[in-house]
């Protein structure tokens, strides 16, 4: 029996689910807790979708007959608890405690460093978005997937992918999103409020965060920070910051970006991005606490600003120097 078999089995012989993603939810975890829910309910198990801070604006605007709750107000104490996109389990965030007090506990994640937390755990690590291995766990369940099913794996694998355009893009993940078309996704209108529709805040935010880059001395790093005060002077909501930090990468010559936000009591988030010379993962996030992918990964420090930006900087550098000296 293979994993993802393993893992349908477990799905199939259990019930009362609440299926948790990450912390600041992005589309991939969104998408693919709301899709697997429905596939949930479609074999007749009770289910509600828990992401620690609510769903993000962004994606309020697509049809979802799935609840989502928070800690205040639970449908209904669950047995079953199945953590989706979830690197480690302190990413559950404010939902960490309500999974671990589950009986029985799943994992399905696309992070190679995700330790496994769940009594069945399927990691692919190869995976371009955890909404790839939804829609392979969905055909393993053999649930029919409706229209807006599709639609919600759909917004997993592009945002997770870079619209099919990171190398982390493989036939497995354009496979998956032929399933999505097939089964009546409207990819036009996806498209356009993903893609062709941004706030205003979200607009200034972006052309705040840009006026203040910087760069080391040879433009191989690029990084900007992100403050309350940006937030308020931009009138934007704090996930309005999400993909800011693809532009620095997108600089020609730049091999290694970050975006620095000021999180309050003294912590700094992190996102980390690079252009696969660079193993942000590896080299940078986990040495420091996070984790992530090779190309895209993420970590917080207990640090003000200024200081957790130069603690960031010279481990960034650090692996570039090193793999200049192995070239």
């Amino acid at each position: 029996m293979n994993r993802m078999t393993e893992l349908a089995a477990f799905l199939r012989a259990h019930d009362d689910y609440a299926l948790f993603g990450h912390v600041n939810p992005d589309g991939d975890a969104a998408g693919s807790c709301i899709a697997l829910a429905k596939a949930l309910q479609a074999l007749g198990k009770r289910t509600f979708v828990y992401l620690p801070g609510g769903l993000p604006e962004l994606y309020k605007v697509f049809p979802c007959t799935v609840e989502i709750a928070d800690g205040r107000d639970l449908p209904f104490a669950p047995q079953t608890g199945f953590s989706v996109d979830v690197s480690e389990p302190h990413r559950l965030g404010d939902g960490r405690a309500l999974f671990e007090a589950c009986v029985n506990r799943a994992v399905l994640d696309h992070h190679a460093t995700n330790p496994g937390f769940g009594e069945v755990c399927v990691v692919d690590g190869d995976a371009a978005a955890c909404g790839e291995l939804a829609v392979a766990l969905i055909r393993e369940l053999g649930v029919e997937m409706d229209s807006e099913m599709a639609q919600w794996l759909y917004i997993a694998l592009c945002t997770d992918s870079g619209r099919f355009g990171y190398s982390s893009t493989r036939a497995e993940t354009l496979e998956a999103a032929a399933d999505c078309l097939r089964a009546g996704l409207d990819v036009d209108g996806v498209t356009q409020q993903l893609y062709r529709t941004r706030s205003e805040g979200r607009t200034r935010l972006l052309g705040l965060v840009l006026a203040g880059l910087e760069m080391n001395a040879d433009k191989t790093m690029c990084w900007a920070r992100l403050t309350d005060e940006m937030l308020s002077r931009a009138h934007a909501l704090r996930e309005d910051n999400e993909g800011v930090v693809n532009y620095l990468l997108e600089i020609r010559g730049v091999q290694f970006a970050c975006l620095a936000e000021e999180r309050g009591s003294g912590q700094t988030k992190f996102s980390l991005r690079s252009k696969g010379r660079v193993d942000v993962a590896r080299d940078v996030a986990v040495p420091l606490g996070g984790g992530g992918h090779a190309c895209a990964a993420g970590v917080t420090l207990n640090l003000d600003m200024e200081e957790a930006l130069q603690t960031v900087l010279r481990t960034a550098e650090a692996a570039l120097k090193n793999l200049q000296e192995q070239e």
